[in-house]
């Protein structure tokens, strides 16, 4: 392939497509620890009054979005909490410490599917990548960087940054922009026909669905599917001759 061929981009989902991950917040304990490790920091809070602190700065950060698809960005969350339970505002360290541990003790699964460090590796030789994904960056820039998947891509959009989720076609269109590559140039890599399907398909692009079911998909057809991640770069180089 030759240098116009990088003008051709492969765009993935982060969560359930690279990264295979099963959280779980709802667990009381997590609350408790968290609580514990917020007293360092002058912040005095009870779990439950965490618990439930962190429910409704949620349900109000939605609520007050305006966003067809809205997200929040926890990292203001926690700092809003640790505001207002605290004798001084808390500092950028603090908070992301708080979030980042919060997270640390909800996750029950957490790595890389089979095989997407070689794939990523041969696509990246012809391919320009970028990652676009539902995610709050106060966990995910780390996440990407501990399991080795930051060096493929330079060009992340995460929703929490942005104020709004998948499938907002705006996110898919950031990254294009970004790449300096045509829609009908690229194609997504997601798991989710509601979110990835609909909103590749809305900004024009080409999508691929990773372990995902036949269908039906509201009208939308992907263009293809697939199971392992030994098959992709063959689906791609379908799709992007």
């Amino acid at each position: 392939m030759g240098a116009q061929d990088l003008r051709k981009a492969v765009i993935f989902d982060l969560y359930g497509t690279l990264i295979d991950i099963q959280t779980d917040e709802q667990e009381p304990w997590i609350y408790g620890v968290l609580a514990q490790y917020l007293s360092y920091y002058s912040v005095r809070i009870t779990a439950e009054e965490l618990r439930k602190e962190y429910q409704i700065e949620i349900r109000m950060a939605l609520g007050q979005s305006g966003q067809a698809h809205a997200d929040i960005d926890v990292y203001n969350i926690f700092r809003s909490i640790m505001r207002r339970y605290g004798k001084s505002g808390p500092g950028r360290n603090e908070v992301m410490s708080a979030a980042m541990l919060f997270r640390s003790l909800s996750r029950k699964r957490f790595g890389v599917f089979q095989g997407v460090y070689d794939s990523l590796a041969r696509l990246s030789r012809n391919y320009r990548l970028a990652v676009v994904s539902d995610a709050q960056w106060v966990f995910t820039d780390p996440e990407m960087e501990m399991l080795g998947l930051t060096r493929f891509f330079r060009t992340r959009i995460l929703s929490s940054r942005f104020g709004y989720r998948k499938p907002d076609t705006r996110l898919f269109e950031e990254a294009l922009k970004r790449l300096w590559v045509r829609p009908e140039d690229s194609v997504y890599i997601g798991d989710n026909a509601d979110r990835d399907l609909k909103g590749s398909k809305g900004a024009g692009m080409k999508c691929l669905l990773f372990r995902s079911g036949s269908g039906p998909y509201d009208g939308l057809k992907p263009d293809g599917r697939f199971s392992d991640y030994s098959e992709l770069e063959k689906l791609v180089e379908t799709l992007l001759p």
